[in-house]
């Protein structure tokens, strides 16, 4: 590990020498780039200041309409519609305030109908002027030319709030939708959703004396009582433990599963982590997930899981807690929003959270998820990409000040950007401004739209307390995620884990299926006792004979390949060298020559060092012969990679 460290420390000093060489034929490029932009500026001081203020700026609005098209998902409310009702939705309202047109290039109501279109599009290369993709298709829309280059357009025209929220994610949104240094396409965002966080009916607790769980054991003994004395008078046998969802675990916001049971034994189900020696491996086939697997056996086993849960639906799970036939699940802090049902119907129930269990030091350990999954894009050739980034400063900036009311009329036909864009950390955000202003520390009319609409939720549940009253369950369900989860969220000491991410490949796509349902399969049999624990072990080597090793390889190759130099600049590098210092050829400058040429032969060796032994990525002839003899295309594609 040492001597790898030193090889890196010695690259990147090779890198910094490098960076000097480059610099003359930097010089070029930016005089070249400063006459394009010359040009610019006077095309539009001849049409008109407005015209570069528009290009320019995330809220200048367009002197004339610019037309553009979009593919989107929507709940087909029309233009037509809108105008007919005065409702201002964001198409009619970004007509109206950034001058911009849009038509429907394709407007479907489902998912399966929008991932249709979208691969259609793709697949005749005539994709509309803006549209949201997967990571999949992205990578396919850049490696074939047909989207638009939006660095320039995200500097000029992403406000700073948008800025300040991509920036809250340490560059991984952003990085994700970059190639070769260039911004090919806007990021969603996924918020991390914290640690997880079991709810528990406390007023079944009180009944029976229980104290505030800490511990696994702790939880499994609330389950216990709960089941065999049954508080909520369902009638013996009709009580059923904990609530569960049949994947088990694996999605950090993963509703009615059991991360903190995993985690607690320090194994990440599906996640690829990082391992102390520089790399990365699968976290469903790690030994930890072993003793894991033996817990939530044993709660399945002891009847205190629901030992129905492989049939579960969401709306089942949900039915059973608002029935009052279980008191327990795990969710995260925003998960009391499944629970007003529960209120309406027993509105005696005190649905409490607890950040638990944790481990022997008072920690408790979560990790988090990808950080987004879709992206927008622009198609290459549209006169005016900096649309999409202003769109995305206009809905996720500018209207989140407006009036509930009006924001309510804007979502009426959902958003032409079918995406997120909100901060790494906005429970934590949001819970300490709300905080805040209950305090008094902030006057309500400083909070944006959302905020206030929050706070004043939280603060009609306090007053019907103070007056007596039954509170509204949608005021109950923001005073419990925003104040109460939050306080326990300050309160708690957490261990945050970052699992490794990487783009999906086409070795990826051809074995993850099959692979994920190994997973699941295996999961499901140890947790039923339909096969020993002893099972896991033997699943880990078929894993990894079906596939899962020509995986684990790629994503090791694909995550080297992001935390070190493009080997592409390298070879540039080296041949700038070349053409500099062969061109020296009088005397005066033969000591220099010689110095140069040292410096060259040190540079060959390190790119042929750095290709030939690239830490962890190497494909064996092993893994090459397991692939299908008749699969010569696949086959060739995998051969770029040894």
């Amino acid at each position: 590990m040492k001597q790898t460290k030193k090889i890196h420390q010695i690259c990147a000093w090779f890198l910094i020498l490098m960076v000097g060489i480059l610099q003359g034929c930097d010089r070029t490029t930016k005089e070249t780039e400063k006459v394009a932009e010359a040009s610019l500026y006077q095309e539009q001081e001849e049409e008109g200041l407005s015209w570069e203020t528009a290009a320019h700026t995330p809220f200048g609005k367009y002197p004339e309409p610019v037309a553009c098209t979009v593919g989107r998902k929507s709940n087909g409310y029309t233009l037509e519609q809108a105008l007919q009702d005065d409702v201002w939705t964001y198409q009619r309202f970004l007509a109206d305030f950034l001058n911009i047109e849009f038509t429907n290039a394709f407007d479907v109501q489902s998912e399966e109908d929008f991932q249709q279109k979208v691969s259609m599009a793709i697949v005749s290369g005539d994709i509309p002027d803006i549209m949201t993709v997967n990571g999949q298709q992205l990578l396919r829309l850049y490696e074939s030319g047909q989207i638009a280059d939006l660095t320039e357009a995200y500097e000029n025209c992403a406000s700073d709030h948008i800025k300040e929220i991509y920036d809250s994610y340490g560059g991984a949104c952003l990085d994700a939708a970059t190639f070769d240094e260039r911004l090919m396409a806007l990021p969603t965002t996924e918020m991390s959703h914290g640690p997880g966080v079991l709810w528990l009916r406390k007023d079944w607790m009180e009944k029976l004396n229980l104290p505030a769980p800490e511990t696994m054991e702790d939880i499994e003994q609330i389950l216990r009582r709960f089941i065999q004395e049954d508080p909520g008078g369902n009638g013996p046998g009709k009580t059923i433990g904990l609530v569960c969802s049949p994947e088990i675990a694996g999605d950090s916001g993963g509703l009615y599963m059991l991360n903190s049971v995993f985690t607690l034994y320090g194994a990440f189900p599906k996640q690829w982590m990082e391992q102390e020696d520089g790399s990365v491996a699968y976290g469903s086939i790690q030994p930890e997930m072993k003793n894991a697997l033996a817990e939530v056996a044993k709660l399945y086993q002891e009847g205190l899981l629901d030992q129905q849960f492989l049939l579960r639906t969401e709306e089942d799970c949900q039915e059973l807690l608002a029935e009052g036939i279980s008191g327990a699940f795990f969710g995260n802090y925003w998960s009391s929003e499944v629970l007003p049902e529960c209120l309406l119907k027993n509105p005696e129930a005190d649905w409490t959270p607890y950040i638990v269990p944790k481990d022997e030091n008072g920690y408790i350990t979560m990790f988090e998820g990808n950080p987004n999954s879709s992206y927008i894009v622009v198609r290459k050739g549209y006169s005016h990409p900096e649309v999409a980034i202003k769109m995305a400063s206009v809905q996720f900036d500018y209207v989140q000040d407006v009036e509930p009311e009006f924001k309510n009329q804007l979502n009426r036909d959902g958003m032409l950007l079918n995406m997120h864009i909100g901060y790494d950390d906005s429970f934590a955000r949001s819970g300490a401004t709300l905080d805040q202003a209950l305090r008094g520390e902030i006057q309500v009319d400083e909070l944006n739209a959302t905020h206030k609409s929050n706070f004043q939720k939280i603060t009609a549940y306090l007053q019907a307390l103070e007056e007596g009253e039954t509170p509204s369950p949608w005021d109950w369900q923001q005073y419990k995620s925003y104040i109460e989860a939050y306080q326990l969220y300050m309160e708690t000491p957490i261990k945050r884990v970052t699992p490794v991410f990487v783009r999906e490949t086409d070795i990826m796509r051809k074995y993850w299926p099959a692979l994920e349902e190994m997973e699941q399969e295996m999961m499901l049999r140890i947790v039923t006792g339909e096969a020993p624990l002893e099972d896991f072990d033997i699943f880990v080597e078929e894993w990894l004979d079906a596939g899962g090793d020509l995986v684990t390889g790629e994503v090791n190759r694909l995550h080297t390949q992001d935390n070190r130099p493009d080997s592409r600049r390298m070879v540039l590098a080296v041949c700038l060298l070349s053409d500099s210092y062969h061109s020296m050829n009088s005397k005066h400058k033969k000591g220099r020559y010689i110095k140069c040429m040292k410096i060259q032969c040190v540079s060959y060796f390190f790119y042929i060092y750095w290709r030939t032994f690239p830490f962890y990525n190497k494909i064996t002839e092993k893994q090459m012969n397991s692939l299908n003899e008749d699969d010569d295309e696949f086959k060739g594609q995998v051969q770029l990679y040894l």
